[in-house]
């Protein structure tokens, strides 16, 4: 009897503890992949991650858009705000995969006929933007399919207000000062915050958890983890099904195929629908009409001078100026002093020379 009830507890363990692989900006692999890209999206999607982790800002003309930064500096390499221009002028700018940014919209459409795929949407700000999300899930029926989340206490007050039933985040602060969410999220892990929110019955989730040391650490049902948000979902996905905890849940060896809808510009400068989506030896294969799969090696991919995603620290040898893109047309307005240290995000090449992104729209060669 007692093995009967170990065996019953272990099956149920992933649904009592509601455990989640989000795929934070989609698996982006650290730059691997552009981030927010369907490139991206797509490999999350076919790991059968519980959510794509969505960051949107507002264009000019009022169109969401899926973004973690306000300007198209750091990912696109051009020092465009997103909340200055339409969307039509933002959507002349490549990545390095190759794509223009998304809105919202967009993504709906390419997974709105997969129930599977769900979304933990972050509005910046103070959820100045929160009834025209709401507008959108109400078009696409996707309010089952929606988890929330914010810095801003008042935005999820208001997203509360409009979408009580849709639950709700609070990202970092206190976790005693959750207010109107039911979940946490942190970048760092304590165990009075773990049992702090069991005994409240609220989700305690981490981002930036990358490492496959770290992933083993935090599956351990002890540290009371219910979710974490990754740059390496499809890698959370695989040692969640090697994973006896959660093998009933993460159960298929190999990923099935996922469908979708998507519009496919081939090398040829052809365009295809594609309506299914499989990862085959990490490598993302798509059906096309009449019968026939194609692998993202057949995709046109725009060759440009797109910064790459990476993160490191650079010495200035002597006063260096800031730009804000990589093309250094425009001075950021400020100079790092000499011998001085600094994180960088993305990198890319200007004359045939490195050059590093400090965040945001500053650029140093």
């Amino acid at each position: 009897m007692k093995k009967l009830i170990t065996i019953i507890f272990l099956a149920m363990f992933p649904f009592n503890c509601g455990f989640m692989n989000i795929a934070h900006r989609g698996d982006n692999e650290q730059g691997k992949y552009a981030e927010h890209s369907f490139a991206a999206y797509d490999r999350a999607v076919c790991a059968q991650v519980d959510y794509l982790e969505l960051d949107l800002q507002e264009s000019s003309d009022h169109v969401l858009v899926v973004s973690h930064d306000d300007n198209l500096s750091r990912v696109f390499g051009v020092d465009e705000a997103i909340e200055k221009n339409n969307f039509k002028k933002l959507t002349n700018y490549r990545n390095q995969s190759g794509e223009s940014i998304h809105s919202l919209e967009e993504v709906f459409q390419r997974y709105q006929n997969n129930p599977q795929v769900k979304f933990m949407l972050e509005p910046k700000g103070d959820g100045e933007d929160a009834k025209r999300i709401v507008e959108l899930l109400n078009k696409y029926h996707l309010q089952k399919r929606i988890l929330f989340e914010s810095f801003s206490s008042a935005a999820l007050k208001k997203l509360a207000r409009l979408v009580p039933k849709i639950p709700r985040t609070q990202l970092a602060g206190s976790y005693k000062a959750t207010g109107h969410s039911q979940d946490f999220a942190a970048s760092f892990y304590t165990a009075d915050a773990a049992n702090y929110l069991h005994d409240k019955n609220k989700k305690y989730m981490l981002w930036g958890v990358n490492s496959n040391k770290q992933m083993h650490k935090f599956l351990n049902p002890d540290k009371g983890v219910t979710g974490l948000l990754t740059d390496f979902p499809v890698r959370l996905a695989k040692i969640l099904q090697e994973n006896n905890y959660f093998r009933i849940y993460y159960q298929p060896v190999t990923f099935p195929t996922e469908n979708l809808a998507a519009n496919l510009k081939l090398n040829n400068g052809h365009q295809v629908k594609a309506d299914q989506v499989k990862l085959v030896n990490n490598r993302l294969w798509y059906h096309v009409q009449p019968n026939m799969w194609l692998n993202e090696q057949n995709l046109a991919h725009h060759d440009s001078l797109a910064p790459r995603a990476q993160v490191g620290l650079v010495k200035v040898d002597q006063a260096t100026p800031v730009w804000t893109d990589l093309y250094f047309k425009k001075s950021a307005g400020k100079t790092l002093r000499a011998h001085s240290h600094w994180n960088y995000f993305a990198v890319a090449k200007y004359h045939g020379k490195r050059v590093y992104n400090l965040g945001g729209n500053q650029w140093i060669k």
